[in-house]
């Protein structure tokens, strides 16, 4: 039985106990859930371990996911094993079904879907904030400090920032998928069933994105020729989302803006400024300056309007301590 095949007949063992719209959700989870296994992973669902879930759920934190939607993903992939469990007892043609992931859980990992993380904890004791983000000022000495090439990596933050661009959203952006004439930039679906078209600030990206497409910047990589992607390399017709990424906390680095938050249990420090920093810092910079939230949403590829809500929420919350600071009398 093919992948297509059974999620067919999870609709139908959910449908019988849910509502629709629930059932609908459900299926999208777990047919998210194996697309980022096949692209992360290699793997299909019938391969899945607890440590590939237990990654799933750290990539969708780290990426600022709200924790009632992060359940939400991973009871719909729990459902999902334990259907398949019931099937395999009545059809022939089901392959082998792993043990179902979740159920490898233990208190800390379940800690994760309480948004109880390192992260969160580390930045608890620094600032008030839920999650880090740059104010515009930050990320201008950000610009100021990328290494070399200085062209593709000044565009690279810039777009991470104007765009909010998750890194591997940015990494697989193609050519074609930049309409000059219209100043935006398609962005297909990887996180989600939706594609999104978000559009830039000439004034702010313009000359960088000029250079790196029509004045040699991209064309001196070896891979530019046998490419499509906006960033080839030396190495590969596109860039990595862990090299955007590590450029970034380097760029932070010598920008004195980086921190160390925490660390995991191997002894990999969990930083401040990350790829993903600048996409908050859109998403903050965007929230003050009144865009409407399910504007927002859209924007930003979020399939849940609560993961864009906590961006409103930092916000607010920011507002009242700032209210503090004013003096009547002064």
């Amino acid at each position: 039985m093919d992948f297509e095949t059974a999620l067919s007949k999870y609709r139908h063992e959910r449908s019988m106990t849910s509502a629709d719209s629930t059932v609908d959700r459900y299926v999208r989870h777990v047919d998210n859930w194996q697309t980022w296994l096949t692209d992360n992973r290699g793997k299909q669902v019938w391969d899945a371990e607890y440590g590939d879930l237990l990654l799933f759920v750290r990539e969708l934190t780290h990426e600022g996911m709200a924790p009632t939607t992060i359940s939400q993903r991973v009871s719909a992939i729990s459902k999902f094993y334990q259907d398949m469990e019931k099937l395999d007892k009545i059809h022939t043609d089901m392959p082998n079904i792993p043990e179902n992931p979740y159920d490898s859980f233990d208190k800390e990992d379940k800690k994760l879907l309480r948004g109880d993380t390192k992260k969160q904890t580390g930045l608890s004791e620094t600032t008030d904030d839920k999650f880090p983000y740059l104010k515009p000022d930050e990320v201008s000495k950000l610009v100021d400090n990328v290494p070399s090439p200085r062209i593709r990596n000044e565009l690279i933050i810039r777009l991470l920032f104007n765009c909010g661009f998750r890194r591997g959203e940015l990494a697989a952006c193609k050519v074609k998928h930049i309409d000059k004439e219209d100043k935006s930039i398609f962005i297909p679906p990887r996180k989600s069933d939706k594609s999104r078209i978000v559009s830039y600030n000439e004034d702010y990206i313009g000359f960088q994105l000029s250079q790196w497409l029509d004045y040699g910047g991209r064309e001196s990589m070896t891979y530019a020729d046998e490419s499509e992607y906006l960033f080839p390399t030396n190495n590969s017709i596109h860039i990595s989302g862990d090299y955007i990424n590590q450029m970034v906390k380097k760029t932070a680095e010598k920008a004195d803006l980086q921190e160390t938050l925490n660390e995991y249990a191997d002894g990999r420090e969990i930083h401040k400024v990350t790829a993903h920093t600048l996409r908050h810092s859109f998403a903050m910079q965007s929230i003050k300056s009144d865009i409407h939230v399910k504007t927002l949403q859209t924007l930003l590829g979020h399939d849940e309007l609560d993961t864009t809500l906590i961006y409103l929420q930092q916000s607010k919350d920011e507002a009242k301590e700032e209210s503090r600071l004013f003096n009547p009398e002064a």
